[in-house]
């Protein structure tokens, strides 16, 4: 029986033809306006959704009130978010290479990955231009670097987030050294609030920019097919990934029962990088390579990394989710679906808000339980169904389209605000409503956050 979706709204935006990528420099007007910046420097292109949606809102309006920039870090970066903003809009931004140093990326490449130099490169050799900016709009924190090392004390600092998952290292302390955090809906507010990561006027609950990039291609069938299709969407991180552990267990599961289709787009960084450490808990992961006889398996498809896998082309496709700790999960319960989580570290994780995720579905222990889940989905039944319209709601509100027009202005009134040398006003709700997912804590009274960061239990990067 068809399910009615839970992301209803308008037409999702058509693609635009990419051009080859050039540098475009809108003219600056007779009165200055305030410079917004959109900060572009991650080594792959999973974040670009998350804020690009914003700077195309925000380049498409009639009254242009800002001066647009975007920093990109590659030609492929550029090539990447010139797709997602409308042919007319894009002559409205400036956009400015910010390649990080070779030394950054031979450095980088030493280390097999393991820690993000060419970000940090491209920051220190391209301050003094990002410093120009009234406001910097970035989806990571490695970008708060300018303010406490790189003397960048003088531009508000936006923060979008890449994800609306339950992880710790979503909501890590280093975050609330951005003037501002734009935030999908309640359940994540009212986290942050809790923990002191934001406090009341330093945020607004806006919605999901990314639903305003969806892919004209989201949905459709990959297998020709109709046998049921599973996404296997492990993360990276060495500490959560099922990866490391079971994940050649799964494609030899899926490769010897060929009446199942499998997706397997793990998280695109968990073959960017060879190596994989945290500090907290201490751990030190190889991603390994994929065996060729599963490529050649022909109810297989294997994506490490390619857009599909980061537009929800996949998690629109798929009928059944397997993963671990990706915050792509709640963007594949678009409409209620069974999950499966495999349990690879033997975490304790039914009280831990970390996990919270892992209540919407099944909890395996091992790939060995894949056969029976899978072929009986009576598990799968109405109290599941209802955990996962409630939480979809509470993390992302009732309203998943139109929050890239609501960012934008919020942006526009902390650049006008900032221009001004004066703070502007910020509701810190607005009218976009959302829910409290049981579980989560309340809001309510919090100190600010601490200027030193803490590392997170759940590991203390964020890609």
């Amino acid at each position: 029986m068809t399910q009615t979706s839970l992301l209803t709204g308008p037409a999702v935006q058509a693609a635009h033809t990419v051009a080859p990528p050039t540098a475009t420099r809108c003219p600056r007007p007779a009165m200055q306006q305030p410079n917004i910046g959109f900060l572009f420097n991650h080594e792959q292109g999973h974040q670009l959704a998350h804020s690009a949606p914003i700077l195309a809102a925000l380049a498409t309006r009639e009254d242009q009130l800002a001066q647009l920039h975007a920093f990109v870090s590659s030609p492929a970066r550029q090539r990447e978010l010139k797709a997602l903003i409308p042919a007319p809009a894009w002559r409205n931004i400036t956009v400015h290479n910010i390649a990080p140093p070779t030394t950054a990326r031979w450095a980088e490449a030493l280390t097999g990955g393991a820690v993000p130099l060419q970000r940090i490169g491209s920051l220190v050799k391209h301050r003094a231009l990002l410093k120009s900016m009234d406001v910097l709009v970035a989806p990571e924190t490695t970008c708060t670097l300018l303010k406490t090392h790189l003397g960048c004390h003088n531009t508000r600092f936006v923060y979008t987030q890449h994800g609306a998952g339950d992880r710790a290292v979503g909501f890590k302390k280093i975050i609330a050294r951005f003037d501002h955090v734009l935030v999908p809906g309640h359940k994540i507010r009212n986290r942050m609030l809790a923990a002191g990561i934001v406090r009341e006027h330093g945020y607004s609950v806006v919605g999901y920019p990314k639903f305003d990039a969806l892919s004209p291609s989201a949905g459709r069938s990959t297998f020709p097919n109709d046998n049921p299709t599973v996404l296997y969407n492990p993360h990276f991180h060495p500490a959560l990934s099922s990866w490391y552990r079971d994940g050649l267990k799964v494609l030899e599961f899926f490769a010897d029962n060929p009446q199942f289709n499998l997706i397997f787009a793990p998280h695109v960084m968990l073959f960017t990088r060879r190596v994989h450490a945290s500090c907290s808990p201490p751990r030190l992961r190889f991603s390994g390579t994929i065996p060729a006889r599963f490529l050649r398996c022909d109810n297989i498809l294997v994506d490490p990394g390619s857009q599909r896998s980061m537009d929800m082309t996949y998690t629109r496709a798929a009928d059944i989710y397997l993963g671990d700790a990706s915050s792509q999960v709640y963007e594949f319960l678009t409409r209620p679906k069974p999950c499966l989580f495999l349990r690879s570290h033997g975490v304790s994780w039914a009280d831990d808000p970390n996990y919270a995720h892992w209540h919407l579905g099944k909890v395996l222990d091992s790939p060995d339980g894949l056969g029976a889940a899978l072929k009986n989905l009576s598990w799968f039944d109405d109290t599941l169904r209802t955990r996962q319209r409630r939480a979809f709601r509470a993390t992302f509100g009732e309203a998943p389209f139109g929050a890239s027009d609501r960012a934008a202005n919020v942006i526009i009134t902390l650049a006008a605000g900032r221009h001004r040398a004066t703070v502007p006003f910020l509701p810190s709700q607005t009218s976009y409503a959302g829910h409290a997912q049981p579980g989560y804590p309340k809001p309510g009274r919090s100190k600010p956050g601490r200027s030193k960061p803490r590392r997170s239990k759940q590991g203390d990067y964020h890609a």
